[in-house]
């Protein structure tokens, strides 16, 4: 699973900073439950939802890579 910006499209990692529509800064520590939980500037974790701090979530499921080579594969030797 990755976590986006909407802004410029770039993967938010832990400690990095995202802000709220108010222009509050908040560092980002992990996603649960489908929301966002970040650090406030005093330190108190606090949930937002992914597109209150204009970001999105994917969902990157490393499994289908398997069989997708398997039938790219396929194709070209067919």
């Amino acid at each position: 699973m990755q976590i986006k910006r909407l802004l410029d499209d770039r993967v938010v990692f832990a400690g990095d900073k995202v802000f709220d529509a108010q222009g509050r800064s908040y560092a980002f520590v992990e996603h649960s439950r489908g929301e966002l939980v970040v650090a406030a500037e005093d330190g108190r974790p606090t949930c937002f939802k992914p597109e209150a701090l204009g970001c999105y979530v994917i969902h990157v499921n490393g499994t289908d890579r398997g069989p997708a080579k398997e039938r790219l594969r396929d194709y070209w030797e067919g």
